[in-house]
């Protein structure tokens, strides 16, 4: 008897201690996964967030012609999902997949993840368009031109720095991406909108790659005195399609 006696009080704290263990865990996840996952993002609804990839080529059918996005996209794409993941589970709802060449019309005034350069995405052209004001960065077809000075507390070309990705027997052995994060320009609503672009396509991956994995503890010192809105330029090297070796040139917080 006393055997079975002891047996229902291991079974009972058991069932007792399951559930604090598991919201323990739960805890530990929220604070340590998906907390800094959502401060990193800043979706304010993400259950209407809009993805806008950059139209790479188009190609004709014989019926219609059939837009499409770049590889790079693609996998910034995969990477960003998986982190928006962990930052909002249930509460997002990846429905609204974009091409540039789609008709955003209202969608545009929602949180955005834009994908691709201004070069195949008029998106993005636009977004840094209204941004050029307040942050150093610009885009000219492959070329991310960095701005270092102001005049009369207007960024100036004069004296800006150039990169642009290379490429060896036709193959892109270098390559350099950007990150803007900033509030959405096209709404006067409070909500977020994120771009992953680069000189070529795998600075895109780069931009997405760094973002998710390594954005944490540079996020904590653009952002230590309120400012929440900052732009981010990566270095990368590439090997057989895949950036390695990333490293952060410039950056600015505004």
């Amino acid at each position: 008897m006393e055997d079975i006696h002891s047996i229902l009080i291991n079974v009972l704290s058991n069932i007792v201690w399951l559930p604090v263990g598991a919201f323990l865990a739960y805890i530990g996840f929220f604070f340590s996964v998906r907390l800094p996952h959502r401060a990193l993002w800043q979706v304010k609804d993400p259950a209407n967030l809009v993805i806008c990839a950059s139209t790479s080529t188009t190609t004709n059918t014989g019926v219609y012609n059939r837009p499409a996005t770049g590889i790079g996209q693609v996998r910034a794409l995969a990477l960003a999902l998986r982190s928006l993941h962990h930052a909002y589970h249930k509460h997002l709802d990846i429905r609204n997949i974009l091409l540039s060449t789609d008709h955003l019309q209202e969608r545009i005034e929602s949180d955005l993840l834009i994908l691709g350069s201004s070069k195949t995405n008029a998106v993005t052209a636009r977004f840094l368009e209204l941004l050029e004001d307040e942050q150093p960065a610009k885009v000219i077809d492959s070329l991310i031109i960095w701005r270092i000075h102001k005049a009369g507390g207007q960024w100036v070309d004069q004296g800006a720095i150039e990169y642009e990705g290379s490429a060896m027997k036709r193959q892109v052995v270098n390559d350099y991406g950007l990150i803007v994060r900033a509030y959405n320009p096209f709404t006067s609503r409070k909500r977020t909108a994120i771009l992953f672009s680069g000189s070529h396509t795998y600075g895109t991956v780069a931009a997405a790659k760094f973002f998710t994995e390594n954005m944490q503890g540079l996020l904590r010192k653009l952002t230590k005195d309120g400012r929440k809105n900052f732009v981010v330029l990566v270095s990368t090297q590439v090997v057989e399609g895949y950036p390695t070796r990333m490293k952060v040139e410039r950056s600015y917080a505004w």
